[in-house]
């Protein structure tokens, strides 16, 4: 979802496609957001600067031992701010 946002707001539709392409012809395993996540998630916003969005995804990518885990953040996953 979160690569789909501004392509799609610019309506750079090519771009869209390439990224549905490259996300559904990968070996990256979707999870399902479940309850079972949310718990954990906001216990680490609480503990983090996290946003609800990114808590979500590091949770999840630790309940299936994700073995990489790529952000956009350039202060870093876990980086918390004064």
């Amino acid at each position: 979802m979160e690569v789909l946002v501004v392509p799609l707001r610019n309506g750079n539709t090519s771009l869209v496609a390439d990224y549905e392409e490259l996300l559904l012809s990968s070996q990256m395993h979707l999870v399902p957001i479940s309850q079972f996540l949310l718990k954990p998630a906001a216990n680490l916003r609480a503990t983090t600067h996290l946003k609800t969005p990114d808590a979500i995804h590091a949770v999840t990518a630790l309940s299936v031992s994700c073995h990489q885990f790529i952000t956009n953040d350039k202060a870093g996953l876990f980086h918390s701010t004064p």
